[in-house]
């Protein structure tokens, strides 16, 4: 493979990747997977750049990825988005550099070779009033999300979810190289102390909701699920970690309640933050991929139950590695009372779990089926050791 002088530049648009005020990452799952992405393409050989809108033009480094912040003034919807693209453009050398939209709202259409958009799933599901307006809504979203990729040739996306939406509307054109990518867990818990937490089951049961704090995430379902079971087991311990506007619902709903705590943690804490509970309860109504808090709750060995929402049906079979269920107060306060009365059955899903993160959803397992997706597209991989 020819050498170059320097490294192959890869640069990866998004909207907002880093807070140039706190010199921090943003919070939340696509920063995180796109931060996963720089760093293997660091360890390939290539040179990362991100290019995020800014308020004004800024160059940082954030844990030696270079970060671009091109100041896009009062620039609304496409013209943000082509202000990045004229950036890039202006350097870059199609011979050797790559070009990846963060999400495929951010692609703009062009011949580069290596050119590709990630599609983080379904996020147009959210409930909606059933109106006619409400309808016409729903429809000019579709087309709009279908128009997204329309031009594009070279697609990788985190669920099948999105894959049969889209077959439901249109064909993948023939040339279009499309790959599903699922979402993963940085680490996962030993086998050991996988049985060492499952040792006496359901003992002292512990709920984890580890959720962004909004109403897509189903804040309202899980705060109604909750009272639910703490009606009958008193003493049932619970978590909401996470933040967001729902905050102050969640701390009204639960004054009173010292079994209910509510708490933050950082993205480097979610395996241990998640080793500490035994169950999880992913009450999602929209607006889901293949989920980070999943992959981590599986590989933290939790017996989780879910909606049916999105990617999440991708990760879970039903009774095997965890319980899924509609978007229903009821139902889900019902399938985490058979776990917390079937203790052996819930520990015969968590440990199914734990399998299935190690096995399918490992950040190894990630970055090598993105390893043959690059060199599928000609990216010059060179290892560095």
């Amino acid at each position: 493979m020819m050498q170059h002088d320097a490294p192959a530049t890869t640069y990866l648009v998004y909207r907002h990747f880093y807070d140039p005020k706190t010199q921090q990452l943003m919070l939340g799952g696509i920063e995180n997977y796109l931060l996963q992405l720089a760093r293997l393409l660091q360890s390939e050989g290539q040179r990362c750049v991100v290019v995020q809108t800014a308020d004004h033009d800024f160059s940082a480094c954030f844990q030696g990825i270079e970060v671009m912040g091109v100041h896009c003034g009062a620039y609304r919807g496409n013209r943000k988005k082509l202000a990045l693209f004229q950036f890039i453009s202006s350097n870059y050398n199609d011979e050797t550099d790559s070009i990846i939209f963060g999400t495929d709202s951010y692609y703009v259409k062009n011949h580069y070779r290596r050119s590709i958009a990630i599609q983080h799933g379904v996020s147009w599901d959210k409930p909606a009033s059933n109106s006619v307006f409400g309808f016409i809504k729903s429809l000019l979203n579709h087309q709009k999300y279908l128009n997204y990729i329309r031009d594009c040739r070279n697609l990788v996306c985190v669920d099948h979810n999105f894959v049969n939406w889209y077959r439901t509307y249109r064909h993948f054109p023939a040339k279009t190289l499309v790959r599903v990518i699922m979402n993963f867990s940085a680490g996962a818990i030993s086998q050991q102390q996988l049985e060492l937490k499952w040792q006496q089951p359901l003992a002292a049961p512990r709920l984890l909701i580890a959720r962004r704090f909004v109403d897509y995430r189903g804040i309202q379902l899980a705060i109604a699920v909750v009272q639910k079971l703490l009606l009958k087991y008193p003493k049932l311990q619970v978590t909401f970690a996470g933040e967001g506007p729902m905050e102050g619902e969640i701390q009204a709903a639960f004054a009173g309640h010292p079994q209910v705590q509510i708490c933050r943690y950082g993205p480097d804490e979610a395996l241990h933050i998640h080793y500490q509970h035994d169950l999880v309860l992913l009450p999602s109504i929209g607006s889901e991929g293949s989920s980070l808090s999943l992959a981590e709750a599986m590989a933290a060995g939790c017996a989780i139950v879910s909606t049916n929402v999105g990617g999440l049906s991708n990760m879970i079979i039903d009774q095997f590695n965890g319980q899924i269920v509609m978007p229903d107060a009821d139902i889900l306060a019902a399938q985490l009372d058979y776990c917390l009365q079937h203790p052996e059955d819930a520990k015969r899903m968590a440990f199914q779990a734990h399998a299935t993160a190690v096995r399918s959803l490992s950040l190894s397992r990630w970055q090598q089926d993105w390893r043959q997706y690059f060199m599928q597209l000609g990216f010059d991989l060179r290892r560095v050791a």
